[in-house]
């Protein structure tokens, strides 16, 4: 199903080109962000910062990391930052599955913009932000990786490739909900944090690889997107 309330070719490719380099420079920034909070990253028991044990989102818990306003700050400026490459993409599709994927993006954004304004310490509302964000970045993925393989051949904005990118961060984000349990109240999502101790903390813990899993392919998801628009 094709649109056709979009502005001349020339004019289009220009905005969506500028929305791209916003999307560019949002994920550069929130990269760098938390880069820098999980150097300086200190547990409640001085342990460091490991990809294979800790949770994103301890990266933001104020009076324990140290960096936690750089990293809340990262991701309420990330969020709202990536709402205009959202809304390039859509354009560029110009496409059902395109628009509706605008409509599971811009609820991402919003939400990950959630998860920086609420920190770990309000752990009630970081958990319903950072579930919707997990929610709705799986239907963004997906709606944007079936926009990908549906454009037609002769109008094709992005290589078909694409979609593989969108194919894996769509599994790393079933495999987090499905491994959250989030029928379980008392298991959902971070709050499972508050039931292991530093002490009793495993060496790997698969829910918080798994989400680091999403991070890095969500993005590798959006470089891809960011630099093809």
């Amino acid at each position: 199903m094709r649109l056709t309330f979009l502005p001349e070719r020339g004019s289009c490719s220009m905005s969506v080109s500028i929305l791209g380099y916003i999307g560019l420079a949002a994920v550069l920034f929130v990269i760098s962000a938390v880069c820098v909070s999980a150097l300086l990253y200190r547990g409640k028991s001085n342990e460091r910062y490991s990809l294979l044990n800790h949770f994103i989102s301890e990266l933001g818990e104020l009076g324990v990391s140290r960096a936690a306003r750089l990293f809340n700050t990262a991701l309420i400026c990330g969020g709202l930052l990536l709402l205009p490459m959202i809304v390039g993409l859509a354009l560029s599709f110009n496409s059902l599955p395109g628009w509706l994927g605008i409509l599971a993006g811009i609820v991402a954004s919003l939400a990950l913009t959630g998860v920086g304004v609420f920190p770990m310490n309000s752990l009630e509302a970081h958990s319903k932000a950072a579930t919707t964000y997990f929610r709705a970045g799986l239907g963004m993925v997906v709606l944007f990786g079936l926009a990908v393989l549906f454009q037609p051949a002769e109008r094709r904005e992005i290589p078909t490739w694409a979609s593989l990118f969108s194919l894996l961060a769509a599994l790393c984000y079933a495999s987090f909900i499905f491994l959250s349990n989030p029928k379980d109240a008392a298991q959902n999502e971070l709050d499972v944090i508050d039931l292991v101790s530093e002490k009793e903390r495993p060496r790997f813990w698969l829910l918080p690889a798994v989400e680091w899993a999403i991070f890095f392919a969500t993005i590798l998801w959006l470089l891809v997107m960011a630099l093809l628009v």
